[in-house]
């Protein structure tokens, strides 16, 4: 989503200016406010015009966005700064540097698509290249990389060279890329655990997660397929299978094929779960090495046959 904006705003620019601008990019994790509006404020030696696109704005302390509001009052206007806030929770909005940016620049809050938005620009995207997707290969490539244009955009150009002669991609397909050819992937996993055949669970959790990234698209796509067995569980008493599948956004194909696990674990069981992968994600991205042993711990606690799990989150 935010390439594609960011692509929308370049062509909108050298559209108006009727040339090429300069295109940099400044973090201000690392580099101080001072050196930015340095930059912004002086001409690019390579171009008329400048866009700056600048990361960590939020963390700006009350000094440094005074600083930001003087340079708004007084902006070079051969340069466009480009903030990426990320995602803005309430008490962001609350803060002093967000309130500068509201004074001296256009606030744009860029939605993400749904899964059925997602999935109509991802089948439009293959049918410009003659070629179709299966439902179920949608399903694991949505389920695998989210709704973030950007990252389904290159899956999109290797999915192209990976069906060669072929007009259709397949879920082998869509396993065979999305795992670098291992022998399990990680939907082996997430089959695993959803059966609770706890023994291979395990092995493909220890297998798979040798490298933090897996690790991380672990808990993700984990943490994804049981909210959805937490809304097959409210929704079924209520509703058949072609009404879920509009209100949750998924095939019905998809879904039907989870409302037996729905039925085998307790509520509060994938509950505490969400939760202690939350916690498993915070431990990643601090380098912690708990990480996978407390993953190893919520698999095996969630192929337990009982289907009882832990009654208490860690």
């Amino acid at each position: 989503m935010q390439k594609s904006a960011k692509d929308i705003l370049i062509g909108a620019l050298q559209e108006t200016w009727g040339i090429d601008p300069a295109y940099s990019t400044v973090d201000l994790d690392q580099v101080p406010i001072d050196n930015l509006l340095n930059k912004a404020s002086s001409s690019s030696l390579f171009a008329p015009k400048q866009i700056i696109k600048v990361k960590g704005v939020m963390k700006l302390r009350e000094g440094e966005g005074r600083k930001l509001a003087a340079y708004f009052e007084k902006p070079n206007p051969d340069t466009v700064l480009v903030f990426l806030g990320g995602y803005l929770d309430r008490n962001d909005r609350k803060k002093k540097v967000f309130r500068v940016l509201e004074a001296g620049a256009e606030i744009v809050d860029l939605v993400p698509l749904s899964e059925n938005q997602t999935k109509i620009w991802f089948r439009k995207q293959l049918s410009n290249k003659e070629i179709s997707i299966e439902e179920e290969a949608l399903e694991a490539l949505i389920e695998l990389q989210g709704t973030d244009l950007g990252r389904l955009h290159s899956e999109i150009e290797k999915l192209i060279l990976f069906a060669g002669g072929h007009k259709k991609v397949s879920l082998q397909m869509v396993n065979d890329l999305t795992g670098n050819f291992r022998e399990h992937t990680i939907f082996d996993f997430l089959n695993a655990v959803l059966v609770q055949d706890q023994i291979k669970a395990l092995r493909l959790s220890h297998e798979l997660t040798r490298q933090p990234a897996e690790l991380l698209s672990m808990v993700t796509l984990l943490a994804r397929r049981i909210r959805t067995l937490i809304q097959i569980q409210e929704l079924s008493t209520s509703m058949g299978l072609s009404e879920m599948a509009r209100q949750i956004g998924a095939s019905p194909y998809f879904l039907k094929r989870l409302l037996q696990p729905a039925k085998r674990f307790r509520r509060q069981t994938l509950i505490n779960a969400i939760d202690r992968l939350g916690k498993i994600d915070d431990c990643i991205k601090n380098s912690s090495l708990d990480s996978q042993i407390l993953m190893e711990m919520l698999v095996w606690d969630l192929t337990r046959t009982s289907g009882e799990g832990r009654s208490t989150a860690r």
